[in-house]
């Protein structure tokens, strides 16, 4: 039986704090105002129960309809450990391993490097260590199918030697979800739809801009304006597939908390083993810490990519998450897996750090610790980039 949604009537605990709704209300609407957000869902859960989830705002400027629990955001890069999860079922079936080869599933893929190319590991693609970097301008608004984008990677040369570096990379996810349909025998979509998405009730989760654009309850996507911010476009984004194209409410992504807080197992289910849903959390490729990454993280000492998942210390604590940026979307996802703890915050304001702000400060704010002001740090560490960015782009 599923357990019941407690709504605004429980008082949220954590180490020996006390958190009342009206508290994490007061964080999030201080998030939005700092950061000039329209819009956006948070969900809070905590052993195994929803202790919180809400919607605040409004869904698009210019109209009155409020954000609910049940509006549908994009969740773009939070998707990705979707895809290491469904690859985690797979092994636990035996149809894949992690160290299998690229090559096994898609026998035509190739990276520019020989020996890169022969070596590469379905591990190696969604821990970000292949050499390759970025190239996002392949993949956005091109008229290209996954298949066409993969077999165009053969042709980039690689940035940085195989498995020397972190480098954050879209392709080789595209790549991973492109592995799990050729090991399943079933479409990316239909895989991750029936094995994650309907088992956990995920009723409002959907893969493309004309899907979530159906329901009647789904955000705008805006974009930052000077001084305010301006109505966007949802970008079409189904060519990149196990990359970042799933779109889906705060209340649908507390049952995929749910589902990692209590190890694979859901309503007394278990859908994937421990074991391999630990694996995409290992440590697999350190990051560097220095410069913008740095500035974002001044409370961190290590910072490691597993599969799917950013793994760190924040303030002596240990913490898995993943955020999501799109055009018009940002949005993040956090476990504190020590208190069986994670949140979602997804937003309808693109190009803002608003989620990772707010991240610290719920955190801080559970645990107790000593309150900073993240909305203004962060907004600091972004006027700086930004300005240093203009002033490259003008040399």
């Amino acid at each position: 039986m599923r357990l019941p949604l407690l709504l605004f009537c429980v008082t949220f605990s954590l180490a020996g704090q006390t958190i009342a709704p009206e508290q994490i209300d007061t964080l999030v609407e201080a998030a939005m105002k700092a950061w000039k957000v329209p819009g956006a869902s948070v969900a809070i859960v905590q052993q195994d129960r929803i202790a919180h989830v809400k919607g605040y705002g409004i869904r698009e400027l210019g109209k009155e309809d409020k954000v609910t629990a049940d509006t549908v955001f994009a969740i773009a890069s939070v998707s990705k450990a979707f895809t290491t999860t469904a690859m985690a079922m797979l092994v636990d079936e035996g149809k894949m391993n992690w160290d299998d080869p690229v090559s096994k599933y898609l026998p035509w893929f190739r990276l520019s490097d020989p020996l890169a190319s022969s070596a590469v590991t379905l591990r190696d693609i969604v821990s970000h260590r292949t050499g390759l970097t970025r190239h996002d301008a392949l993949w956005i608004g091109s008229p290209w199918t996954r298949e066409e984008l993969i077999r165009r990677t053969a042709t980039l040369k690689l940035s940085k030697p195989f498995r020397s570096a972190y480098q954050y990379q879209n392709l080789m996810f595209t790549t991973a979800g492109e592995v799990v349909a050729a090991s399943s025998g079933k479409s990316y979509e239909e895989f991750v739809r029936t094995r994650i998405f309907e088992p956990l009730g995920m009723k409002k989760a959907c893969f493309n801009v004309e899907e979530a654009q159906k329901s009647p309850d789904f955000a705008a996507a805006h974009d930052r304006g000077d001084p305010e911010p301006k109505l966007g476009k949802w970008r079409n984004v189904d060519n990149i597939g196990g990359a970042g194209e799933i779109n889906a409410s705060a209340r649908d992504m507390a049952q995929w908390l749910r589902l990692h807080l209590n190890d694979g197992m859901y309503d007394g289910k278990r859908l994937v083993s421990a074991k391999n849903l630990e694996e995409t959390r290992m440590p697999h490729t350190p990051q560097r810490l220095d410069g913008i990454t740095r500035a974002y993280n001044p409370e961190t000492n290590l910072m490691t990519y597993g599969m799917g998942w950013n793994t760190y210390d924040y303030r002596g604590q240990y913490v898995v998450s993943h955020g999501g940026a799109l055009s018009g979307f940002r949005a993040h996802l956090t476990l504190l897996p020590k208190y069986k703890v994670g949140f979602v915050i997804l937003s309808n304001l693109g190009g803002t750090q608003m989620p990772e702000a707010l991240r610290n400060t719920f955190i801080d704010s559970m645990l107790g610790l000593p309150a900073r002001d993240w909305n203004a740090e962060f907004q600091q560490v972004a006027a700086k980039a930004e300005a240093e960015d203009k002033k490259r782009k003008q040399q």
